[in-house]
């Protein structure tokens, strides 16, 4: 039964087993020294009422009733207080371990999130993530903070408490008994009900969780837009949900005391009427009367206990299913089979017939493309042609479908996740900075970093001229997700974070995009030394940016469809010389 009730959640308990043995000990001792203060008091009982009806025939009667009424107390008290303390320290070690549980569990959650590809994020709503690793984790450690020991102890108090009851009056304690399996087959029914419930409740938690995450990431959309009202409309229908599935899991769960206390005053009836039917017969002394009772009352608390223990199980199951929904989740991408001892990269990039495509849409068809060590490549392109899509390929963030990408003549299957990405600062479209220091953010991807080193890439990235504006200069905190920064100081963060880590291979997609044209120009002034040492992926719509590179390609609906310099690519008149000469008549006009 036991390894049953506790499968789930042991390789979790396995590193803490001599905790667990120790608490479970103790368990045992505090409940052995609980099952003798009934028997104390039978024998106090059964002693007081001989010394009464021998009075007239001890001398001092009252002087040896009294002492024998404090040796009696004493022992008893005595008994309590050495239960007392075998109890503080098994909770104390039991409780404990459940912390240790849960920081595992939570670690282990969020490292497995760090694995899984970024496909899983885009269909997983981040609020429901949110939800399993801290409701969901938080009722698992509820679970095994007392579930281990309510279990134990109430099992071992019944245990004991009935096979003294049995050695007292065998026949009695059965009768006594008779209303237990009803209770197990109550509890059963009652279970599996809390089981769905709870799970219920924890899902709709995870939506109220994911619509909430949604409003305060998107607040200038909702506010830019004035759904206030529609969104609080759409809040108040999910609250509305929680609340009817938790009042649905109330009235389950409310069950569980009344049929405990039903079933132990059932039992209290049979005990008074048979009880006091055999010491009124001489069959039973009164002390075995009374320490029966006792150890009747003292069973109440653990029938209570077990039902207690049967609702936080459930939710705790419950919790646990919902987590290792995730954990069971596999990378899509991971260190294959056939992974090369590969210790570092230098930077020669080849894409061989590599085909791609979004969910069976195609994006990139058939490229077939060669980038030296240390050369630049400029990658332009009308919106959708795939240019993104190219630069994700080389480290990874997503995996090819056909044909191959290959780094110094190595797949990128075949390199360790660690030593490709590593190898390669990359700065997406889409910015995103932790609400944390400027310094912070710029040597995420190096946290040893020196001053010099987070300087050099403040300057590199032409933000050093901004640091005088801000009140802190780099210990400045740039708020959620870089609030506080301008969009250009946002982007040009990002470089400094992807250049800090000096890689070999620099992926550029839109970086400067945020920026006029003349701060691009002195930021690829200044990057002119850091790319003349690295091979370096440019992705941009501006002409202006990408003229410089060693060759530029023009994809066009997910094919290459020139490739050359940026004179050779004008004197094409195609694609790129079109948009070449749109950009410069914009330019022309907005300096008019």
């Amino acid at each position: 039964m036991t390894v049953n009730i506790f499968g789930p959640f042991w390789p979790y308990l396995r590193p803490y087993r001599r905790k667990i043995a120790l608490g479970l000990a103790l368990i045992a001792l505090a409940q052995v020294v609980a099952t003798a203060i009934p028997y104390a008091l039978k024998i106090a009982v059964d002693t007081l009422k001989e010394g009464f009806e021998a009075r007239h025939q001890i001398p001092a009667f009252e002087q040896v009733i009294l002492r024998d009424i404090l040796l009696y107390a004493g022992i008893i008290l005595g008994l309590a207080l050495v239960q007392m303390g075998l109890q503080m320290a098994m909770r104390w070690y039991l409780n404990a371990l459940s912390r240790y549980v849960e920081y595992d569990i939570r670690r282990d959650f969020f490292e497995h999130l760090l694995r899984l590809s970024l496909n899983y994020f885009h269909r997983t709503p981040t609020g429901d993530l949110i939800s399993r690793a801290t409701n969901d984790v938080n009722a698992v450690r509820m679970f095994l903070g007392f579930g281990i020991r309510m279990l134990f102890d109430a099992l071992l108090a019944l245990a004991l408490g009935m096979a003294v009851m049995c050695a007292i009056d065998w026949q009695l304690a059965l009768y006594a008994l008779v209303p237990m399996p009803l209770l197990a087959l109550l509890m059963n029914r009652v279970a599996a009900g809390i089981h769905v419930g709870f799970r219920d409740v924890q899902e709709q938690f995870s939506r109220i969780s994911a619509r909430v995450q949604e409003n305060l990431s998107g607040i200038r959309v909702v506010k830019a837009y004035v759904q206030r009202e529609g969104e609080m409309a759409i809040f108040d229908r999910l609250n509305r949900e929680y609340l009817e599935k938790s009042r649905k899991l109330i009235h389950i769960e409310s069950i569980i005391r009344p049929l405990a206390f039903m079933v132990s005053g059932a039992s209290l009836v049979v005990i008074l009427w048979l009880g006091g039917e055999r010491v009124l017969n001489g069959q039973l002394s009164l002390g075995d009367f009374v320490a029966f009772n006792a150890y009747l009352a003292k069973l109440i608390f653990p029938m209570i206990l077990l039902g207690w223990m049967i609702d936080r199980y459930q939710r705790g199951m419950a919790s646990m299913t919902r987590i290792n929904e995730i954990l069971s989740v596999q990378p899509e991408i991971a260190d294959s089979d056939t992974v090369r001892p590969v210790s570092d990269i230098r930077g020669e990039i080849s894409f061989q017939n590599m085909s791609f495509a979004y969910n069976g849409t195609p994006v990139l068809h058939n490229i077939n493309l060669h980038i030296p060590s240390g050369s630049t490549l400029a990658v332009v392109g009308r919106v959708g042609s795939g240019k993104t899509t190219l630069g994700r390929l080389i480290p990874r963030l997503i995996q090819t479908d056909a044909g191959e990408v290959l780094i110094d003549g190595v797949p990128v299957a075949d390199i360790p996740l660690q030593t490709l990405r590593a190898g390669i600062g990359y700065v997406p479209q889409e910015t995103f900075l932790f609400s944390d220091t400027l310094r912070e953010n710029i040597a995420l991807g190096r946290p040893e970093a020196s001053e010099a080193d987070v300087n050099w890439a403040a300057e590199a990235a032409r933000l050093s001229n901004d640091l005088q504006d801000f009140p802190l200069g780099l210990d400045t905190v740039v708020g959620e997700r870089g609030v506080t920064l301008s969009g250009g100081q946002k982007q040009r963060t990002a470089l400094a974070r992807a250049v800090i880590r000096r890689p070999e291979i620099l992926i550029l997609d839109d970086a400067m995009a945020s920026v006029d044209t003349h701060t691009e120009e002195e930021i690829l002034e200044r990057l002119r030394g850091v790319m003349a040492e690295r091979t370096t992926i440019l992705i941009s719509h501006r002409i202006s940016t990408v003229q410089g590179a060693d060759q530029i390609v023009v994809l066009d609906e997910g094919h290459i469809v020139e490739q050359g310099t940026h004179a050779e690519l004008v004197a094409l008149e195609g694609i790129y010389a079109e948009m070449h000469r749109r950009q410069q008549l914009t330019q022309e006009l907005d300096e008019i």
